[in-house]
């Protein structure tokens, strides 16, 4: 079983490799997954923008997810 230590310097050393657009879209979930909890309201927006932005196909397929994982 790793430490936390370990699982740290594991994930930081996955940032490290990141390139510009793997950064930005890194900090832009952080940012979101660190905001307080949302209102209904606010999760109903969301969710109509999550799926706005799938009808534009703006998501990644699972194919090119492990490919994107396979270089970290």
């Amino acid at each position: 079983m790793e430490t936390i230590a370990a699982r740290k310097y594991a994930i930081i050393e996955k940032v490290m490799h990141l390139n510009e657009e793997e950064l930005t879209e890194l900090e832009s979930s952080l940012i979101k997954f660190s905001e307080s909890p949302v209102s209904v309201e606010q999760y109903n927006r969301e969710m109509d923008e999550a799926e706005a932005e799938m009808d534009r196909g703006e998501f990644y397929s699972q194919d090119e997810v492990e490919k994107m994982a396979k270089k970290w």
